[in-house]
């Protein structure tokens, strides 16, 4: 697998080949923390009423932050903007999750948290934006590679948390996530530079004059809606991303309602849960290394359409399974996962490729923008319904997978109809 990862980095270059490297010191740590929050939160004393308004609260901050994204972006330029809010977004949130697990305390690392919708534009932007297609793809395909592959070392985790306690356990995983981003973060933006494009709009920017913010934070919507009117494929494109999106917000590894919904729905004990976090990531790897790179550019829709079609069918049999089942929820969720790392590859990869303009860090902000005011909403019916029945949250997650698969054969039948 390894060597496999190195002779397929060996296609990268520059920002983007930076970028890839370092990201394992981000995506381990992540990982590990990220997985058991929920259950430390709960350890500490927050209801699963609270986690609800915890993620509300959240993806209510993401709204903000995304409307003013693609300004900062383009105002502060790529790399520092990348450099100021991956430390606040994510090497500050740990440290304050270290220091107190209170529902007050998870409230503003969670907000905080949320500020990568600035990091995430800057950095997806630093890393694609002198990057060619092809790269493009391999990038954001190696990103999720290796954000998945800490997870095959969640059973590791598992037994720590059942010897020591998920308290201790999870404070160790966020101290050294803490330290850890931190270092990353400070040593990749001395190797980072500013893409073509990000050094152009400063430079217009120093020339010309700031203006007043007001204007600034419109501009790059502007640009953005005309572009996506102009081209159907990139609209497309942007939906589908939008509907991912709350459908990671809420369904995914990224969900607080994650592995509560295997403990307290599915009634998975720790290793239980832990095995199936590994079933989850290991599907992921296994159809990012195994099936996303066969498909490529050429194969972009034709894998969006397969991928949501697996990913539906696990995201029902989790809703119908009954509870207890270990057998039934390790095959739901292998199809689950292996629909989910094809389709995260293909809406990040399809966006890339498809928003090719100065527009487009407004294309991601938009899309930002739109999928936090959706999340808003659905993040709320979860926070009403999962005391009810909990498997509101992944017919949710259904119907947004749905709407992505809309959104493909239209885009799909869009880049066809240009070609012939």
């Amino acid at each position: 697998m390894f060597r496999f990862i190195r002779r397929y980095l060996g296609r990268l270059k520059g920002n983007a080949r930076v970028c890839i490297c370092f990201h394992p010191l981000w995506g381990i740590p992540f990982t590990f923390y990220y997985y058991y929050l929920s259950m430390y939160l709960k350890e500490m004393g927050v209801s699963d009423t609270g986690l609800g308004q915890i993620m509300l609260a959240g993806t209510a901050a993401s709204f903000v932050f995304s409307i003013v994204s693609a300004p900062l972006v383009d105002r502060m330029g790529r790399r520092r903007s990348t450099l100021v809010f991956d430390l606040l977004s994510s090497a500050l949130p740990p440290l304050i999750y270290f220091l107190s697990g209170s529902f007050l305390a998870a409230l503003l690392g969670t907000i905080l948290y949320n500020a990568n919708k600035i990091m995430s534009i800057g950095y997806y932007l630093v890393m694609i934006e002198d990057a060619d297609d092809e790269q493009r793809v391999v990038a954001f395909n190696l990103f999720n590679i290796i954000t998945v592959v800490a997870g095959l070392l969640l059973p590791l985790a598992g037994l720590a948390v059942d010897r020591y306690g998920v308290v201790a356990t999870e404070r160790v995983f966020l101290l050294v996530s803490f330290l850890c981003m931190t270092a990353m973060i400070l040593l990749r933006h001395r190797l980072l530079r500013e893409t073509r494009l990000g050094a152009q709009l400063l430079q217009k920017r120093r020339e010309e004059g700031g203006g007043p913010f007001w204007r600034e934070l419109l501009a790059p919507y502007r640009g953005a809606l005309g572009y996506l009117m102009r081209s159907r494929a990139a609209r497309c494109m942007a939906l589908a991303n939008l509907f991912f999106y709350v459908y990671m917000t809420i369904g995914s590894n990224q969900s607080l309602y994650f592995l509560p919904y295997f403990a307290d729905f599915l009634r998975m004990d720790t290793m239980q849960s832990a095995a199936l976090g590994f079933v989850y990531y290991g599907g992921m790897l296994g159809a990012m290394l195994l099936i996303n790179p066969l498909l490529g550019r050429a194969g972009l829709f034709g894998g969006i359409t397969a991928s949501s079609v697996l990913s539906l069918a696990g995201l029902i049999a989790l809703v119908l399974l009954p509870a207890g089942n270990f057998p039934l929820a390790v095959a739901a969720v292998l199809v689950m996962s292996v629909g989910y790392g094809m389709l995260k590859t293909g809406v990040d990869g399809g966006l890339a490729v498809y928003s090719e303009s100065e527009a487009r860090s407004g294309v991601y902000s938009l899309t930002n923008l739109l999928s936090s005011a959706l999340g808003i909403v659905a993040t709320a019916a979860c926070t009403a319904l999962y005391t009810r029945f909990a498997g509101w949250v992944y017919l949710i997650c259904a119907l947004m997978v749905a709407a992505i698969l809309l959104c493909a054969l239209a885009a799909g039948r869009e880049v066809r109809r240009s070609d012939g």
